[in-house]
């Protein structure tokens, strides 16, 4: 099985949404249990999906990889110091995930125009080959959503990581130059 590269050595790990988060808590038994770093104004997180995570025939189940991709993104609000929900997810499957194989993902801001977050994700097999991507609308909310739908954790979590990370902004776009994608894809 081939591996993937190294993470950055600028790669700072972020906190889970939630300990029950299915993309990210590191107490949900059947979730992906994503460990997100920031690099950069990007996220990145290196996954094996297990068996648990399958569909058929070996294959990582789609809706996995939606809710392992919406997930990631939302680790960029953290970037952004701005509370967020998802409004819209699509997600283009371009190859077969195999359970057990190692791929990298990584989310980037593509614009921000006024309360709508546009933002993108793929999925990188250890080989270089993009299996999947993805393109979501988010809309920015204030905590006080997260309390009245009762996700205190979603609030906590911005908090923290708000009081954490005070001097931390994100430009409205990506910034010039290589992107952790632009370097993946040459095999950096």
């Amino acid at each position: 099985m081939t591996e993937l590269p190294p993470r950055p050595a600028d790669a700072v790990l972020l906190d889970p949404h939630g300990d029950r988060c299915f993309g990210c808590g590191p107490d949900n038994p059947a979730g992906v249990a994503l460990q997100v770093y920031r690099v950069g104004d990007e996220v990145l997180a290196d996954v094996c999906f297990e068996p648990k995570h399958a569909g058929a025939h070996g294959v990582v189940h789609g809706g996995v990889l939606a809710s392992a991709c919406d997930d990631l993104v939302a680790f960029l609000l953290y970037v952004l110091h701005q509370p967020a929900v998802t409004r819209s997810l699509q997600v283009e499957y371009l190859a077969p995930v195999p359970v057990g194989e190692p791929h990298r993902l990584v989310g980037r801001l593509v614009s921000r125009d006024g309360r709508r977050l546009t933002m993108a994700a793929e999925g990188r097999a250890a080989d270089g080959v993009v299996r999947f991507t993805a393109h979501a609308v988010f809309v920015t909310v204030d905590l006080a959503h997260f309390e009245r739908f009762g996700s205190v954790d979603g609030a906590d979590a911005v908090s923290r990581f708000r009081a954490a990370r005070p001097d931390t902004t994100m430009s409205d776009t990506s910034p010039p130059g290589p992107s952790v994608l632009d370097t993946m894809a040459r095999g950096a």
